[in-house]
């Protein structure tokens, strides 16, 4: 009899494990509540606009996303726009990464960047690199890291690196997560370090070809279909919904770890796990979208903003082909005021004159990631529960709340999977 197995959740993590397991030869079932596939990476659509739930941007160090995207993408130059890393906060900071190899491209782009005084180059370019050769031991904040680096090289760098790689302030996030991502960029490939810009919405960067790809092979997806909790049986395992049970054999759980525990409160040996996702504390992502006229374009696809709630603006006429569309980032964004996006506005108009935009949309995810906090407990893949795996970009990992981290994750419990038939 072929092996029935599920995937509930169709995000990242859940299609990235969906598309391994085809393409052993085993066709899942996926089940996803949404409408919409990419979970809190996805699509959405604004009076036929195509927007997505909050901006994202990859590093070329993804190394398993990108391989995942090259399987649904005949040419990846059609789904991601690459360019050498490059941080600019007009007026004041510019900070450019030279083709060289790994680490001389960052400590050279340290020791030209404009907006740094010598003595802050240097500071920046020694602390790099004894960091990156011998980091603490000890689990700190990354606001305790970097305390020794000048006020300038601390809020024009490592401040919004931090915020936007763990989506978590400095004050509170993990120096080891941090470094683990530093390193991964900077010690590798010159390549690790690139932006890569998404050409299209996310769910059409990946899940939804990943779908098809599933469908095509003999899979099942069912959207709107919530799986309200899992009852271990003789046989394997019932999957509840309102309204009908499914029997399956193996289960990979792709859902958000503040998802994860209705599902599983009623088996005793996942109890540790349930209490361990109970101490997470959550970050949103706030996005606000202002729609100029076609002729508004920014010096760069991507520029960072200072003095406000948002730290970076991303032009999706660059990228997304909707010239004049401007999308504000407002990263670990629930402390702000309900007036935050005229806030971020008055951000925008000291980096570029702009006429008043023709619309604008906000959209806040709430619970966008869960807070990358020191001694952060991470669950395994394999579970104590024969048979039920789990998948999303919070377990055991030395990286936050990343896409690379979900698609590691479901790439990794398909596998188990299959070790487990």
């Amino acid at each position: 009899m072929k092996p029935r197995i599920a995937i509930i959740g169709g995000g990242w993590a859940g299609c990235a494990a969906g598309l391994s397991l085809v393409e052993a030869g085993v066709a899942p079932t996926l089940f996803e509540a949404s409408s919409t596939l990419g979970g809190r990476a996805r699509g959405v659509a604004l009076n036929g606009v195509s927007l997505d739930n909050g901006q994202h941007l990859l590093l070329g160090a993804y190394q398993q996303t990108l391989e995942l995207i090259a399987k649904v993408w005949p040419d990846s130059h059609d789904a991601l726009f690459r360019q050498p890393l490059a941080l600019a906060q007009p007026p004041d900071f510019l900070l450019s990464c030279p083709k060289l190899p790994a680490p001389f491209h960052l400590l050279t782009g340290l020791l030209t960047a404009k907006g740094l005084t010598v003595g802050d180059k240097l500071a920046a370019a020694r602390w790099m690199q004894a960091l990156l050769r011998k980091p603490p031991a000890e689990e700190i904040s990354v606001a305790t890291l970097i305390s020794a680096q000048p006020p300038t090289v601390r809020t024009a760098l490592w401040e919004p690196l931090c915020v936007a790689a763990l989506n978590t302030p400095a004050e509170y996030a993990s120096a080891k997560t941090f470094i683990a991502i530093l390193q991964t960029v900077f010690t590798h490939a010159r390549a690790h370090s690139d932006l890569l810009f998404p050409r299209c919405d996310l769910t059409r960067l990946f899940p939804q070809p990943a779908a098809n790809r599933m469908m095509a092979m003999g899979g099942r997806i069912y959207t709107q279909t919530r799986i309200t909790h899992i009852t271990p049986t003789n046989a394997g395992f019932a999957l509840n919904t309102p309204t009908e049970t499914h029997e399956f054999d193996r289960i990979i759980v792709a859902v958000a770890p503040q998802h994860l525990a209705k599902l599983i409160i009623t088996i005793p040996a996942l109890q540790e796990i349930v209490a361990g996702v109970a101490t997470y504390h959550y970050e949103a992502i706030a996005t606000l979208y202002l729609q100029y006229p076609k002729v508004v374009k920014l010096a760069r696809p991507m520029l960072g903003l200072a003095d406000g709630p948002a730290q970076f603006v991303f032009d999706r006429g660059w990228t997304h082909g909707q010239p004049g569309l401007l999308a504000l980032v407002a990263s670990a964004a629930p402390r702000y005021v309900e007036n935050w996006a005229e806030q971020a506005c008055e951000q925008l108009t000291k980096i570029a004159p702009l006429p008043r935009p023709l619309w604008q949309k906000t959209i806040i995810e709430k619970q966008a990631t869960y807070s990358s906090r020191p001694q952060l407990y991470k669950p395994e893949n394999c579970t104590p529960q024969p048979g039920l795996f789990l998948a999303g970009d919070y377990t055991a990992s030395p990286y936050p709340a990343t896409l690379e981290s979900a698609t590691l994750s479901g790439v990794k419990s398909a596998q188990l999977v299959l070790n487990s038939l």
